[in-house]
């Protein structure tokens, strides 16, 4: 009997042209949008660190150029935090500087070290950033040389062991921000099967259709049925995603920091979540008119909150209702998505999955419950 419904659910599912619309097609569009309004951003992400061109102006060698020379080389740990361009004139760095040639340049006189940059920005703040640090740093050994000049050799060697200054720290991957968009549109897609779910059990309900009515008079048992039809569901809304997927990966050619194997299980653990959910509302709703309007609400509320529409509005929620941002299942598995691919299968990874696991248990215990006690006076 379980294999008999679901294959017919499937094919009912399958069948359905709002289902192909909003399911599998609208999210295509969608990421094409934000492929079109995002994706030069993410391949060239205005916060992503780049190595920057520097022009270097001094009449003789100085330590300061032999910390620049160190910033210059790329190591196991970072890739090179400057290209090191020396000149014998400033006449000839300002000439390189207008020609964008370099990105700014150091001129090291008798008095101070100056830095001149095109325009303020990353750069700019870099720049001045060494120079800072390369001033602490004779500071610091000119101190020690006066008051303890014991310990002199010592410090030099602690603090010339890290003349690189500046590093580029690189937790996970360091993927774009505007990632963020993709992975809230995933997140919208698998609660789109909310309505999946709700449309099955339209025909397993009998105050919702006269298939409902013939359902309810069979002998056959209702909770086999109804797993049946969610399992479907949950291998449609797959689907969908995978989709989604491959599309964004293949033809936008946009990286979202993650092997495919893994995107592919959280958004199959979406759907879930998603078709569970549908399930609940499905349950708990009386009204015709409301299974289709509530799990869009849902959905769309949901991906919200997630960071669909406004990215940082999930900082915001954080920051205010933090237990909010636990409790919607739309951040919670955009979050996952995020974690795992700027900081791997951390701590709070797992958390979020824990969370998206616990709430499908919820949906589909109390969704028992409600169908379990439901009576008619007559059918």
């Amino acid at each position: 009997m379980f294999g008999r419904i679901f294959i017919y659910k499937f094919k009912a599912l399958i069948r359905s042209h709002w289902l192909i619309g909003w399911n599998f097609l609208f999210p295509l569009v969608l990421a094409t949008a934000f492929s079109l309004g995002f994706g030069n951003l993410i391949d060239d992400d205005p916060i992503s660190f780049h190595t920057m061109d520097v022009g270097y102006v001094a009449e003789e060698d100085s330590t300061f150029l032999t910390v620049l020379e160190t910033l210059s080389k790329s190591t196991d740990e970072r890739e090179a935090v400057i290209n090191l361009h020396t000149y014998n004139s400033e006449k000839n760095a300002k000439q390189a500087l207008a020609d964008k040639e370099i990105d700014g340049y150091y001129l090291l006189d008798s008095e101070d070290i100056h830095t001149t940059v095109s325009e303020n920005g990353i750069v700019s703040t870099t720049l001045l950033q060494i120079v800072k640090d390369y001033k602490n740093f004779q500071t610091t050994i000119k101190n020690i040389a006066i008051d303890h000049p014991e310990n002199l050799e010592s410090a030099v060697e602690l603090m010339g062991s890290d003349l690189e200054i500046i590093k580029q720290h690189s937790f996970g991957h360091s993927n774009s921000p505007y990632l963020q968009y993709f992975y809230a549109l995933l997140t919208m897609t698998s609660l789109f099967g909310s309505w999946i779910s709700t449309f099955t059990l339209q025909g397993m309900c009998a105050n919702m259709s006269e298939r409902g009515k013939r359902f309810e008079c069979a002998p056959g048992h209702k909770f086999k049925a109804i797993a049946a039809g969610a399992l479907a569901g949950i291998l449609i809304q797959s689907a969908s995603n995978a989709v989604l997927v491959i599309y964004i990966v293949t033809v936008l050619k946009i990286d979202l920091g993650l092997n495919l194997g893994l995107i592919l299980l959280i958004t199959t653990l979406g759907s879930a979540l998603g078709i569970t959910a549908g399930t609940f509302m499905g349950a708990l709703l009386k009204k015709p008119v409301l299974l289709v309007a509530v799990p869009m609400t849902y959905a769309m509320l949901c991906s919200f909150f997630s960071g669909l529409m406004v990215a940082s509005i999930k900082q915001y929620v954080q920051y205010y209702v933090p237990f909010l941002n636990k409790i919607n299942p739309g951040a919670v598995m955009s979050d996952s998505l995020y974690i795992a691919s700027n900081y791997g299968l951390t701590r709070e990874f797992y958390q979020d999955i824990t969370i998206m696991i616990v709430i499908i248990i919820i949906h589909i215990i109390l969704s028992g419950v409600i169908l379990r006690r439901r009576n008619y006076a007559s059918i």
